[in-house]
């Protein structure tokens, strides 16, 4: 083989192989394809020639991308016979957090019809990372300023905490101003308790005496009218007795739990506070009353807020095992609802709590311009820290406005208000 043949063969293959690279990088092929155009406001850093995928499937490759007035239009190429039906959503994805972007279609339904090629079709809008992360960040950063002592939570925190101080203080002072009249009393009961079971082991001896016709006493009565009358106070004494040891069982049996909720909603950019009265007069079973979403009408709203303020509330509760049911008024409307401990037989996890309440069965109103249809449903969960404090979160209004609520709760007993409630008690004994 002569030089002259080499050098031609040389330039044959080195022709090729330069034809073949021009092919591949410059994104020729023999497919057929069919043009789209979508316009966004904003691709969130979709680069040129990217993918195209329907479904997930790769479909074709994005042409072009140009600016236009104030839209961004990109030039899909679509393969023939790949059918896009017109209600489909044009977004830009992601294959990971920093993965590359790409063009994605979410497939449409038949019935709408099938895009023609040519057509220009709306994209939906997407956040680009870089800008969610600032923004998530910005907020996280006034949150934290917030629970500082920077903003309103803590100025809503302070004020809660000394009308507290000054309910408590009053109580106390209450309390301290009755107790030693209501001691005298207690140790005057005490001493009756004690001599009427003293007579009634007397009395027991007696009638057994009577029964028998044994001594004096059963030959003063030994006619049966004379023995009837003399059993008959006999019973009534006992009775009466017994109802005075019920009455004292139930000065000690109550039990009262002073409840503040506090709630922060950040869509409406405000918190509220519910507080009550927890009075359990035997155990599981309990009576709750108090205010419920309590604010300072004067405040001016930074964001919509839906709910009614200042309302009360008046429920009737049952606890079983890890169930607590009630009933009743709940912020002003007739509702129901269950807390639930998942983990009742666990002592690790059994500080956890869900809620699910349900009120307002026949609403049909308007409150900010917005009409309120269906009944309103809450769920939420909280872990107790401690047997005073549990904190959590919450969904109001599940079927209609969906809105999340950060919450705090503080219960604690209060042995004084007890102590009130079951000497009030004691008017229930009968003359």
């Amino acid at each position: 083989m002569n030089g002259e043949i080499k050098v031609g063969l040389f330039v044959l293959v080195g022709s090729v192989l330069f034809g073949t690279a021009i092919f591949l990088l410059g994104d020729y092929s023999f497919q057929k394809y069919y043009t789209i155009y979508a316009e966004f406001s904003d691709v969130a850093g979709l680069p040129d020639k990217s993918t195209v995928k329907l479904s997930g499937v790769e479909v074709g490759k994005i042409k072009k991308i140009d600016l236009k007035n104030d839209k961004v239009v990109v030039q899909l190429a679509v393969r023939i016979g790949v059918k896009i039906y017109k209600d489909a959503k044009f977004l830009v994805g992601s294959t990971s957090m920093i993965g590359s972007k790409f063009l994605q279609i979410n497939q449409g339904a038949p019935a709408a019809g099938v895009l023609e090629p040519g057509a220009t079709v709306r994209g939906e809008e997407s956040l680009a990372l870089d800008r969610a992360l600032a923004r998530a960040v910005t907020s996280l950063e006034a949150l934290v300023g917030d629970i500082r002592g920077e903003g309103r939570l803590a100025r809503d925190l302070n004020e809660i905490l000394t009308n507290l101080r000054e309910v408590t203080a009053n109580v106390n002072d209450l309390v301290s101003n009755a107790q030693p009249h209501a001691e005298k009393i207690m140790e005057r009961m005490d001493s009756i308790t004690a001599k009427l079971d003293a007579m009634l082991t007397k009395t027991d001896a007696i009638v057994d005496k009577i029964d028998r016709g044994d001594g004096v006493a059963g030959a003063l009565i030994s006619d049966q009218k004379m023995k009837t009358e003399v059993s008959s106070a006999i019973t009534n004494l006992r009775d009466a007795s017994a109802s005075v040891k019920d009455v004292l069982g139930r000065v000690n049996g109550f039990r009262t739990y002073l409840k503040w909720d506090y709630k922060y909603e950040p869509l409406a950019r405000s918190s509220k506070n519910d507080f009550g009265l927890k009075i359990y007069p035997r155990a599981g079973r309990y009576y709750y009353v108090g205010a419920a979403n309590m604010t300072n009408t004067k405040d001016k709203a930074k964001g919509t807020d839906y709910e009614v303020l200042n309302t009360v509330d008046a429920q009737l509760g049952w606890d079983v095992d890890a169930f607590d049911f009630y009933a009743g008024v709940l912020r002003g409307s007739g509702g129901f609802g269950v807390r639930w401990k998942p983990f009742y037989q666990n002592s690790k996890w059994d500080r956890l709590n869900v809620l699910v309440e349900a009120s307002e069965f026949t609403r049909n109103r308007s409150i900010r311009g917005r009409s309120f249809d269906n009944p309103r449903y809450d769920a939420g969960v909280d872990v107790a820290v401690n047997k005073y404090i549990s904190a959590g979160l919450r969904l109001n209004d599940l079927a209609e406005t969906k809105r999340l609520n950060y919450t705090t709760r503080l219960l604690f007993e209060d042995k004084d208000i007890s102590y009130l409630f079951g000497f009030a008690s004691l008017g229930t004994l009968k003359k």
